[in-house]
């Protein structure tokens, strides 16, 4: 099942719609703000540690 999640964005604190099934995001979602992009297939919150650092 796929799920969606608003998340706030790690570069500006706007808003992204990410897709999630199994615990990975499905297709790439991106800032309407400033352009940041989420890759399609990663553990979500993997990836956001991963850019905060």
């Amino acid at each position: 099942m796929t799920t969606i999640e608003e998340i706030d964005c790690p570069k500006c604190g706007g808003v992204i719609e990410v897709f999630i099934r199994d615990g990975q995001t499905v297709g790439e979602s991106i800032c309407d703000q400033c352009g940041f992009a989420i890759p399609g297939d990663v553990h979500l919150s993997l990836y956001l540690e991963e850019v905060a650092k």
